[in-house]
């Protein structure tokens, strides 16, 4: 088997997780909740007709990315489901790679087992398994801050981290969530294989200049932007649905994150029908590996 060969076949069944868990970093940057609010409001380094801003960075080799964004639930009801480790196992799924998601108590730690994998259907034991533990920082009337964190992932990276903070505005929510992770040698080989093939076309949100003009973000920092506007939009469907009767509530959400996903053209990967079959396989694989625990 030719070497390039070999390197996409390591890729596709490490599940991409080295490109797709990235979703928080040691440093929220220079910029304080109140001052992402008011460039929010003003409409300043925003999504058009949004509430929302991205931003990515490479810097002593990892990778983060962070996305700010305004939701209508009142504070009270996102802080309560968010610091619960199940609710995150129904938001997490919704994205294309992420297979199945269960929690547990170890020794009086909250974790997460995330399972990621190919975009296409897979089961748990094909993907690969990241163990998140799960910290509330801050839950009170005023902040939610939590983090999950895993030490170790695919192909030598590392430091995965998920820090996301919640605070009350008129309008809901603030919400800000910031990612990083440490690749590894062999990870970074891989992505460039990647990024200079099937992912070329890919593209983020955030502009850049170049011979001057302005075009979206490419390469790694257009992957990160694309997934934590992914897990955004995860956490926006899983509330818009929350009204609904229980029974109902998981196909609708599917329905809400899909729509928003492929309102935005850098995200459309396939078409409703088989996304919606996928997931709901692997759901019942979810279900089964929870049963077991």
């Amino acid at each position: 088997m030719p070497v390039i060969n070999r390197l996409f076949y390591k890729l596709r069944h490490l599940g991409l997780a080295l490109m797709i868990m990235v979703m928080a970093s040691t440093s929220w940057g220079k910029a304080t909740l109140l001052e992402h609010y008011h460039r929010l409001k003003t409409g300043s380094s925003t999504l058009p007709g949004t509430h929302i801003s991205l931003a990515s960075s490479v810097q002593d080799d990892a990778l983060s990315a962070e996305v700010n964004s305004i939701v209508p639930t009142p504070f009270e009801n996102v802080a309560t489901a968010l610091a619960q480790a199940r609710n995150w196992c129904q938001v997490m799924p919704l994205h294309f790679n992420i297979k199945a998601c269960t929690y547990e108590n170890r020794n009086g730690v909250d974790v997460l087992n995330v399972y990621s994998g190919r975009k296409i259907y897979e089961s748990p034991e094909d993907s690969y398994q990241l163990a998140y533990q799960f910290e509330v920082i801050q839950h009170d009337d005023k902040r939610l801050s939590l983090r999950l964190r895993a030490e170790d992932g695919p192909v030598g990276t590392s430091d995965y981290l998920i820090e996301l903070e919640a605070v009350p505005v008129a309008e809901g929510t603030l919400l800000h969530i910031h990612s990083s992770y440490q690749p590894s040698w062999l990870s970074s080989m891989l992505t460039s294989a990647y990024l200079s093939t099937v992912g070329s076309d890919k593209v983020g949100f955030s502009q850049v200049e170049e011979d001057g003009e302005s075009h979206p973000v490419q390469g790694i920092r257009g992957i990160i932007e694309r997934n934590v506007m992914r897990y955004h939009l995860a956490i926006n469907a899983f509330f818009s649905t929350q009204s609904l009767p229980e029974d109902q509530r998981y196909d609708a959400t599917l329905l809400s994150w899909f729509k928003q996903n492929d309102s935005y053209p850098q995200l459309h990967e396939m078409d409703q029908a088989e996304y919606l079959e996928i997931k709901h396989d692997e759901w019942q694989n979810q279900q089964q590996i929870g049963r077991a625990q």
